[in-house]
C-alpha cells in the first residue's frame, strides 16, 4: 500500500507541477512616442509592487524604431525611487538583462531578458539600451499620462539620459513598453517540475528494490 501511495504521489506532484506554472500577465504604458534618446541611453522610472507575494519580471516589451535583429537590454534596480538618482551608477543594481529584435516605431520590441523578482515596495528601474544599436523612443510627461496601475504594481514615470547615469536629466519622460510578469516569486520551469519528479520515482524503485 505504501508503495502504490508513494507512486500515486510521484504522478499526481507531476501533473499538479505540469498544468499549475503560473499563467504571465502584463501592464502597458503607450506606444506613442514624441521624443527619442540617443543609442545606449537610459530612461528610468518607479514600480511600486502592492501584490504581497511580490512579482516576477518575465519579458518586457520597448518602442525604438532602429532596425536591429539582436540587441542588448540591461536592467537596474535600486531600493526607493529613481528620483534624484538618474546621475549616478551608485546604489544601482544590475538585476537582468536579455537580447530582443526591432519591431519598428511604436511597435512593442520584444526583449527576452532574465527573470527577476521584486518583493512588495517601491523600486526605482532604469533600462539601459546597448550603444551603437539602439536607443529609446519615448513620450513627454504631460501630468496626464505619467502613471499606470492594476491590482499586483503601479508606474510612475519617469525621465531619461543619453548615457548611462550621466549626463543631462531630462524629465518628465514616459517609457513606451509592456512588463511581462508573474504574481509571486519564480516557479520551475515544466522540465525542472519533471526532472523533480522522476528523480522522486528514481528513489521510490530504489527503497522498492531494498525492501
Amino acid at each position: 500500500m505504501k508503495k502504490k501511495c508513494l507512486t500515486g504521489f510521484v504522478i499526481g506532484f507531476l501533473l499538479f507541477g505540469l498544468v499549475c506554472v503560473a499563467n504571465a500577465t502584463s501592464i502597458t504604458t503607450l506606444f506613442a512616442s514624441n521624443n527619442e534618446g540617443s543609442q545606449g541611453g537610459n530612461i528610468y522610472f518607479d514600480i511600486a509592487v502592492l501584490n504581497p507575494a511580490g512579482i516576477t519580471i518575465e519579458q518586457l516589451f520597448t518602442n525604438t524604431d532602429d532596425s536591429f535583429q539582436t540587441g542588448q537590454m540591461n536592467v537596474y534596480t535600486r531600493s526607493g525611487s529613481y528620483s534624484g538618482f538618474e546621475g549616478t551608477s551608485a546604489g544601482w543594481t544590475l538585476v537582468s538583462s536579455g537580447t530582443g529584435s526591432s519591431a519598428g516605431l511604436d511597435n512593442p520590441s520584444g526583449f527576452d531578458i532574465t527573470d527577476f523578482f521584486l518583493s512588495q515596495g517601491v523600486f526605482g528601474i532604469a533600462i539601459e539600451s546597448e550603444s551603437a544599436v539602439w536607443g529609446h523612443h519615448y513620450t513627454n510627461g504631460d501630468g496626464t499620462n505619467q502613471f499606470y496601475s492594476n491590482p499586483d504594481l503601479s508606474l510612475t514615470f519617469g525621465s531619461a539620459t543619453n548615457d548611462p547615469f550621466s549626463g543631462n536629466v531630462f524629465s518628465p519622460r514616459v517609457w513606451n513598453g509592456t512588463i511581462e510578469y508573474t504574481a509571486g516569486a519564480p516557479v520551475p520551469e515544466p522540465a525542472t517540475i519533471l526532472l523533480f519528479g522522476i528523480g522522486l520515482l528514481g528513489l521510490a524503485g530504489v527503497s522498492r528494490r531494498k525492501k
